[in-house]
């Protein structure tokens, strides 16, 4: 593409025409300012802020302010194919871009949805997508290069955070945008960037679970004496519940087995008791048959006693009554010792019979069981099997993490592999790049600097390696070198915007003799292969004595700014630019 011209829709704003080459926005000092006056201010980067408004970007916080006005901007450039469009866009309605020319013969609209007066609203979507085909496609690209808006930055740097380095055009710019974008400038494939951060993500998600301390083996290994005996215990409770039967009266029986044991235990005590006193009628009744078979009259004969007749017969009557009362006590005795033994005897008869019943009670009662005895088990059961699970889970997800991880490193190998295989198969696509960056510096400094590409753990690595010339704004030339090379190939191979923009901070910290060189090498460039660089600076700043010859830079002059009077600022008028505080 060509820049033609940058105009608005207001009377005061200074249009400006671009030229082929080099192009400067200067900012001057008017011969009646005062010392208060500033160039600060005056629009040069705001001309560049407005381009590339133009050409998709966001709206900034200075062209906010211009809100409420109902301005708009127009960019006229002109395609690769000789078509002239012009882009209309204003702070107020942001959303939308008016394009006016043959924008179906440029591809920006599809027949049909040209207006009939020749314009056509599209929005800055796609426009973008329109720009990114006309500026960086090419046929047989196998996929789509990264967003025009995101490789554009590199061509137009005028914000702060695209001066950091050659290769970041945002601060904290994530490293996939990085990759990619400066894959595709330097003629590599911009695809592994993507990779490379899937590859980045999956890591880091391993290394959530991972711990660094503990092997994934060792850990597995811990875990499986866990997991064996709550299989076992598994199998076990399986089995008793695979062979109980329930008893609907288990309970019933276990309470009869229990009244047995008491039964049997209290008809033995009273067994006890009344042997102890059958024992003790045995020995009563051999007492009284002892004492019943005592002849006293022998007794006294036997002591030379001899009785009379009176007292003989008192005697055998005392015998006589003797004799009846010890039948009457043996007879007692006798019958008190037949009622105990039939007593013990029916306790013995019930004793057997009641043990008989519990042998047949505890058969049952071992054959089977109660349901909620039944319930306890498949509940035991259920809590291993649980276990089981967890431990089960636990060592399958500690061995799909083992496998995630020997993937990872496969897969970090391979993708290793092809990107290196990449960058050799494509050395000399960027082998004229990272030449004329080294030429330049050299030119600049006298001292060769590297631009150099390698494969590092997260992808491809890109490095500028610079003079030790101890010149603060040694790495600004490295960014102007970087992109006037990458300018230059990009022209060469019939792709890029077909222009390439920096503002005034490029030269910030810059010695006048660098500063001199950059913009000579930077106009034999343009010239060279046919791309436009537009350069703001102030005049003040601008090294005269420096220039081979100062034609250099007095015939790229496109517009100049003075801090005389608000006409002299792009806008032909001061703005009040507020800031807002909060309170509280």
């Amino acid at each position: 593409m060509r820049l033609n011209s940058l105009t608005a829709s207001f009377p005061e704003f200074r249009s400006i025409t671009f030229r082929d080459g080099l192009n400067i926005v200067v900012a001057d000092r008017a011969q009646d300012s005062t010392k208060t006056d500033s160039r600060n201010g005056l629009g040069k980067t705001t001309v560049i802020a407005l381009i590339d408004f133009c050409l998709g970007s966001n709206m900034n916080d200075r062209l906010a302010q211009m809100k409420g006005n109902n301005w708009y901007f127009v960019l006229s450039l002109t395609t690769k194919s000789g078509i002239t469009l012009r882009a209309s866009r204003g702070p107020d309605e942001s959303s939308r871009i008016r394009i006016e020319g043959n924008a179906v013969s440029a591809g920006v609209i599809e027949p049909g949805e040209q207006s009939e007066a020749g314009s056509i609203e599209v929005g800055v979507r796609k426009w973008t997508d329109w720009l990114g085909k006309e500026s960086f496609y090419r046929a047989g690209m196998p996929a789509e290069p990264p967003t025009f808006r995101s490789l554009i930055r590199h061509l137009a740097r005028y914000r702060t955070d695209s001066l950091i380095d050659p290769f970041r055009t945002v601060a904290n710019q994530a490293a996939e945008g990085v990759q990619a974008e400066n894959a595709y400038l330097l003629n590599l494939d911009w695809r592994f960037a993507k990779e490379w951060t899937d590859l980045k993500e999956r890591k880091a998600r391993v290394a959530l679970v991972d711990d660094p301390d503990t092997s994934l083996e060792s850990r597995i290994a811990a875990l499986e004496p866990q997991l064996v005996r709550s299989q076992r215990r598994a199998n076990r409770l399986n089995q008793d519940i695979s062979t109980f039967s329930v008893l609907p009266e288990y309970r019933e029986i276990e309470t009869r087995v229990q009244q047995s044991t008491s039964q049997i235990k209290t008809l033995g005590n009273e067994n006890f008791t009344d042997r102890q006193q059958l024992a003790l009628y045995e020995s009563q009744v051999a007492d009284e048959f002892a004492s019943s078979n005592v002849d006293v009259e022998r007794l006294f004969a036997e002591a030379g006693i001899v009785l009379g007749e009176a007292v003989t017969r008192s005697l055998a009557e005392a015998a006589e009554f003797q004799e009846q009362v010890t039948q009457n006590r043996a007879t007692y005795l006798a019958d008190e010792t037949r009622r105990i033994r039939e007593r013990i005897m029916q306790r013995e008869t019930e004793q057997a019979q009641l043990a008989e019943q519990q042998e047949q009670d505890l058969r049952l009662l071992r054959s089977g069981g109660a349901l909620d005895d039944l319930a306890a088990l498949q509940n035991s059961l259920a809590e291993v099997q649980v276990e089981v699970a967890r431990v089960e889970e636990q060592i399958q997800t500690l061995r799909d993490l083992s496998d995630r991880k020997s993937q990872l490193k496969s897969d970090e190998l391979d993708l290793t592999t092809r990107t290196q295989l990449d960058l050799k198969e494509r050395f000399t696509h960027r082998a004229g790049i990272v030449a004329r960056f080294g030429e330049i510096m050299e030119a600049l400094y006298g001292e060769p600097a590297d631009l150099r590409v390698s494969t590092g753990r997260t992808g491809v690595r890109f490095k500028v390696v610079l003079p030790k010339t101890g010149s603060g704004g040694v790495h600004l030339m490295a960014i102007f070198a970087y992109d006037i090379a990458l300018s230059e190939n990009l022209a060469s191979d019939g792709r890029g915007p077909g222009f390439v923009i920096h503002d005034s901070s490029i030269f910030a910290d810059v010695d006048e003799r660098q500063t001199a060189r950059a913009i000579e090498i930077a106009a034999a460039s343009a010239e060279t292969y046919g791309y436009q660089h537009l350069l703001t600076a102030n005049s003040d700043q601008v090294p005269w004595d420096e220039f081979h010859e100062r034609s250099v830079f007095d015939d790229a002059i496109v517009l100049t700014l003075h801090d005389g009077d608000p006409s002299g600022s792009v806008l032909g008028q001061r703005l009040q630019f507020s800031i807002e505080s909060e309170e509280g």
